[in-house]
This record gives C-alpha cells, sequence and structure tokens, in this order.
C-alpha cells in the first residue's frame, strides 16, 4: 500500500517500519517539551498522513513509554480517519506525564507509532428487542 504524506515542519521524521517484521511505524517529535507532574501536553509530529479510504491510521503509544519516559498517551490511542488530510491537518498527540516529577522530551524522540487497519462501515438497524440473551458484563465472567 502506497501512502502519501508531508511534512509540514523541518524536523518531522520520515514515516518507516523500523525493522522488517513491524507491522507499525514510528512517530517522533518536532518540538522540545518539558511536561509538568501528572500534566497533559499537546505537541506537533510535523506530518498529514493521506489515509486510504476504507482505511483508518491507529496511533498508539509505542510499548516503553511508561516505563522509559515515564509518559503515555493521553487518550491511550488516536484515530485517524480518510478525510483528515488538509493542508493544515497535522497529527497531533496528547502526551501525559504519568510521574510526579516534570518530564524532558526531546525533538526527535519517537513516542508513538501508527498502524494502517481496514476499516468496515457498518449499517445499523434498530430493533425492538435483541434475539441473543444478556451475559452481564463488567467481570460477570470472574476474576
Amino acid at each position: 500500500m502506497k501512502i502519501e504524506y508531508k511534512r509540514n515542519h523541518p524536523l518531522a521524521q520520515i514515516p518507516e517500519y523500523k525493522t522488517a517484521g513491524a507491522v507499525a511505524f514510528d512517530i517522533a517529535l518536532v518540538e522540545d517539551l518539558t511536561i509538568a507532574p501528572r500534566a497533559i501536553t499537546k505537541t506537533r509530529t510535523g506530518l498529514i498522513i493521506n489515509v486510504p479510504d476504507d482505511h483508518a491510521l491507529i496511533i498508539a503509544s509505542r510499548s516503553s513509554n511508561p516505563l522509559k519516559k515515564g509518559v503515555d498517551l493521553a487518550n491511550s490511542i488516536g484515530i485517524i480517519d480518510s478525510d483528515f488530510c488538509g493542508p493544515n491537518d497535522e497529527i497531533q498527540l496528547l502526551i501525559s506525564n504519568l510521574t510526579n516529577t516534570a518530564v524532558e522530551l526531546k525533538a526527535g524522540d519517537r513516542v508513538a507509532q501508527g498502524i494502517f487497519v481496514p476499516i468496515t462501515k457498518a449499517q445499523f438497524t434498530e430493533v425492538d428487542k435483541m434475539s441473543a440473551p444478556s451475559r452481564g458484563g463488567l467481570g460477570s465472567t470472574g476474576q
């Protein structure tokens, strides 16, 4: 799958897979940040990515972030739709400082990763009652 992208900042890193088996590409910061304890900061990636129709780009935190950097993505994942690719639609990240001290991140730090996933849109039909029995939920099957 070929993906068009635009670097909207001179420090934006070209999206690339770091290993042959990687399913996600890394996303780096384009600015230095100091995030106050337990705070959330919005930051830039410098990337506009043209997501193909019938796909979404899922943005997730890199698995090492909490342990190595003390941060995580505040919204757990981000979802980039195929129509979010205008000239000002730069991907931004919400980064949460998980620690009780200020955290410094540098331009070039890879803090997120992106994965393209195919999407099937549902056609919703309202019904009077559901055909399956109720299961419970929220831990109803035990520990």
